[in-house]
């Protein structure tokens, strides 16, 4: 099967990264701010440095941890025929941005902090798109108490859509309610283990840091058999060195550390690959989406990936504002291309804004369009018998002309892209600029699409982890 593919290491190169990455955890080793999670690797063989909160971890225990993790998850949903197998087979999985805390008001243009109703419309027009495979809530009800803005929101997105959902959990205490929650959905715990209806990003500090919430969150979570994406963020020349290679040997380094601490807690706990690095702007020190080796770093991670066997969330989609024309929004695909054709099984970033600060309703609708168009230089191809068309040259002969064989009726369809720019996949064929556009289509599916609902008894099992959980943090 022929398909556009970017690899960007060589074999050897990945094995260096390897290597450079045991040697890592074992001589510099990771900094873990939580007694228990300290505790808990200690028991497994680590070297604890209490004084400094440093944890060695041996080679051993690492490629040990690498063994236990399971090479295929499935991501499941509230409704079972959205779940997603993973490595995947054809298309990277692809889902929204996650966790901004302003967006553009489709309504009114406005930019103003985001609330629960929000949330809500993000995951209906989720719900509703069919290239958006799971819901990861891009906006966070920030008129909720912080101590509690993940379990409600988590229940916002479990109620408007039927997918799977892509969360996260700061705390141990907000894992335990995120888990109940989706316990009282699903049957209890038990079957939850069966079939995780959401999974987390759990991000390291680079370099090489795990905070007290989330390290104690991630032993929950990987306990209770969610799948979990430690979301490396190591910015070259800042939180990591300022080359490439040693950029990822961080990432590396941080995934492979994750990856012991869950199966630690449980051996076979899943855990996906994930890493959203590129390098510092050394001019202002924020991170740079824009920066030419973001691509290049997807790429190195997704083969780093592939070397363990593990699935990966490595690639990254979204224009971060909004085209003024088709002809941008035709560029935008060819670049979203390019960043997956590192093979990564989950991409993501529709709606995102101003480089995930913010986010906006239409932008998801443009995003959405985009990534359909960069399916096209993704499409795999069969290289056969029939396909390398012996037969057909044959026939036309030398000068000839591929015309009129049955070869080329049959073929030209299935292999070769005949869309035109203007001829979109989502956005309404009417007049207007593309947001213009989009915003109708935006509002065409809140005024139209119903979720599958929850049923009542389950609703009140919900209210009622989210009393409990109020009840206990506020």
């Amino acid at each position: 099967m022929a398909s556009g593919y970017f690899t960007f290491l060589s074999e050897d190169e990945v094995v260096r990264i390897h290597e450079t990455s045991l040697k890592i955890l074992e001589e510099i080793g990771i900094k873990v701010l939580s007694e228990k999670v300290k505790g808990l690797l200690g028991k497994s063989g680590a070297e604890i440095n209490a004084a400094h909160s440093v944890v060695k971890i041996p080679e051993s225990l690492t490629e040990e941890a690498i063994k236990k993790a399971p090479k295929e998850i499935t991501l499941c949903s509230r409704e079972p025929a959205h779940d997603l197998r993973l490595p995947s087979d054809d298309f990277p999985v692809a889902t929204l941005s996650g966790f901004s805390v302003f967006m553009r008001d489709f309504r009114t243009g406005e930019k103003r902090a985001t609330r629960r109703s929000d949330l809500r419309e993000f995951a209906i027009i989720g719900d509703y798109l069919d290239t958006v495979d799971f819901f990861w809530p891009i906006v966070t009800p920030t008129e909720v108490p912080p101590p509690v803005q993940m379990v409600h929101g988590l229940a916002v997105a479990f109620e408007h859509t039927g997918k799977h959902v892509q969360y996260q959990a700061l705390s141990e205490d907000e894992a335990k309610w995120q888990i109940s929650l989706a316990a009282a959905i699903v049957g209890g715990e038990k079957e939850l283990r069966r079939r995780p209806i959401f999974s987390t990003v759990q991000c390291p500090v680079s370099p090489l840091q795990f905070e007290k919430g989330m390290s104690e969150a991630m032993v929950m979570l990987a306990q209770a058999g969610i799948p979990i994406s430690p979301m490396s963020m190591a910015l070259s020349g800042a939180t990591a060195p300022a080359t490439i290679a040693g950029t990822l040997a961080i990432i590396n380094a941080e995934n492979l550390a994750a990856l012991v601490i869950a199966e630690c807690a449980n051996p076979g706990a899943p855990l996906i690959y994930c890493a959203e690095s590129t390098p510092a702007d050394m001019r202002t020190g924020e991170i740079n989406y824009a920066a030419p080796e973001l691509p290049l770093v997807s790429a190195g991670c997704a083969q780093m990936a592939k070397f363990y066997g593990l699935p990966s969330q490595v690639a990254s989609l979204g224009m971060d504002e909004a085209p003024p024309d088709l002809k941008s929004l035709s560029s935008a695909a060819a670049t979203y291309a390019f960043h997956n054709m590192c093979r990564t099984d989950i991409t993501g970033g529709f709606g995102s804004l101003e480089a995930a600060e913010s986010a906006a309703l239409e932008q998801v609708i443009l995003d959405v369009e985009a990534w359909e168009q960069a399916r096209a230089f993704l499409r795999s191809f069969e290289v056969d018998g029939e396909t390398l068309a012996f037969d057909a040259i044959r026939a036309a002969g030398p000068g000839g002309s591929f015309l009129g064989l049955k070869h080329t009726l049959y073929h030209f369809r299935r292999e070769m892209w005949l869309r035109k720019s203007s001829e979109t996949f989502v956005l309404p064929s009417t007049s207007g600029s593309p947001v213009e556009r989009a915003k109708r289509k935006v509002s065409e599916i809140l005024s139209t699409h119903t979720p599958p609902p929850i049923e009542e008894d389950v609703r009140s099992e919900m209210n009622q982890v989210i009393k409990d959980c109020e009840e206990e943090v506020l």
